[in-house]
């Protein structure tokens, strides 16, 4: 009777087995009742034979999964839930890592393996395989010939027209990898690129493989990270129509590339060019700018006023080293009306391992240029409902209390900003200075 009922249970678990992975689902009103009748039979089994209790359950585990509403979803809204865990995995889309296991990972390849059904229609849907990023960092060679081939069937699977999200990442090698170009070679469909190129030679390659001009007509997101500038102005010279733009430094040669009304988001470390008024006047859509650093470059005598109606939001300064803050006179001309959050971070103004006069001298640039900041903020007749200060400090015990307290109170003096929107390192003032006034 024991060895019966096994084998019976053997049987029905391949059977079920097949079935789930093919999605066989009951679709008649008999054939629904029917597979309930044997759901119950399996469960008074279950409570029968402790013998085969694992096995039982699997088998039960299969049959009750056949009447799961989820079974019967409709191909849009099963689509939607695939969208859904992509985009909250942890590593959204296909990557690629030359450290580590040399594979391809990415949560896709999971709904793949659940069912057939599940399989089919993740295949089909081009956009779950148009998000690839390629980390290649300290290899002398190329990746496994297999995971070149499996991410060629990865980009066949995104079609032909999907826009497509990718990123690149090569340091600590001179050489452009086959498996990036395979992403190159994509650019006309690019919608959202992350760049990270070291070596001049990498921007060489890269440029040799673009299908056709314009190289990217649909891009309106890059990120783009190099130590040569004039590798970003290659890209900006082929005037994407950007949205987002981040990127080390930008200069005044490459302005133009990112001139228009499509920009609104800039992320800039080091803008060198003429003024900031004519930055804004370049860009009459820009929502938010982020700006650590800005040298004049060229004639000191232009003179441009600027009222950039659309800015929102102003994210200015940080620590890039001595020579990189914002050069006094920076903010002549520029008028900032729709303006509501600030957020300030100042040079490391009380590092004592540094001279004497020069920490005087970086003092004294950060002082006049938060004057100078407070007077757009005057005239531009804003209604701020944020403003936050950051003092940064390679060691932070080591501030100067005093110095600090003078510092921020003479910023916050006369700022048209309420008490319940003045923050200093993202803490209240009020609680900031109690803190600092006890210390």
């Amino acid at each position: 009777m024991f060895h019966s009922l096994e084998s019976t249970y053997q049987a029905l678990h391949t059977e079920f087995l097949a079935k789930s992975r093919h999605n066989d689902i009951p679709e008649s009103p008999v054939a629904r009742a029917t597979l309930r009748a044997l759901i119950n039979q399996t469960r008074s089994d279950l409570q029968k034979c402790s013998e085969i209790h694992s096995q039982i359950s699997r088998v039960l585990e299969l049959q009750e999964s056949l009447l799961a509403p989820i079974r019967i979803l409709p191909s849009d809204v099963l689509t939607e839930i695939f969208q859904l865990v992509i985009e909250t995995s942890p590593n959204p889309g296909i990557t690629y890592t030359s450290r580590g296991s040399p594979k391809l990972v990415g949560c896709i390849f999971l709904l793949t393996w659940i069912c057939f059904w599940w399989r089919d229609e993740a295949l089909s849907n081009s956009t779950f395989w148009s998000r690839i990023a390629v980390n290649y960092t300290g290899s002398s060679h190329g990746p496994p010939i297999t995971v070149a081939a499996f991410l060629t069937e990865c980009v066949f699977r995104s079609g032909v027209s999907a826009p497509m999200r990718i990123r690149i990442c090569i340091e600590n090698t001179n050489f452009f990898p086959s498996i990036a170009a395979l992403l190159v070679a994509q650019a006309h469909r690019w919608r959202q690129a992350a760049l990270s190129f070291r070596y001049q030679q990498q921007m060489d390659s890269l440029g040799s493989v673009f299908p056709f001009k314009p190289r990217f007509p649909l891009l309106d997101d890059l990120s783009f990270d190099s130590l040569d500038p004039n590798i970003a102005k290659q890209i900006l010279d082929c005037y994407p129509p950007l949205r987002k733009l981040e990127l080390d430094e930008l200069s005044e040669s490459s302005i133009d590339g990112i001139a228009g009304r499509n920009l609104n988001i800039l992320k800039v470390g080091r803008y060198n060019g003429l003024s900031l008024a004519r930055l804004l006047h370049m860009c009459p859509c820009l929502e938010f700018l982020k700006l650590q650093s800005f040298r004049f470059r060229g004639n000191d005598d232009v003179k441009q006023i600027t009222c950039q109606s659309s800015l929102l939001a102003l994210d200015i300064g940080g620590d890039m080293g001595n020579d990189d803050r914002i050069e006094n006179g920076a903010w002549t001309g520029v008028t900032l009306p729709k303006l509501t959050t600030l957020d300030v971070t100042l040079p490391d103004l009380v590092n004592h391992d540094r001279l004497e006069a020069h920490r005087l001298e970086v003092a004294y640039e950060a002082s006049t240029s938060l004057g100078e900041l407070k007077e757009v903020v005057k005239r531009s007749k804003c209604a701020l409902q944020r403003v936050n200060l950051t003092v940064y400090a390679e060691d932070y015990e080591r501030l100067e209390p005093q110095l600090t307290l003078q510092t921020v109170d003479e910023f916050f003096k006369d700022l048209p900003v309420k008490a319940e929107g003045s923050f200093v390192g993202n803490r209240l003032l009020q609680e900031w200075k109690k803190d600092m006034e006890e210390t």
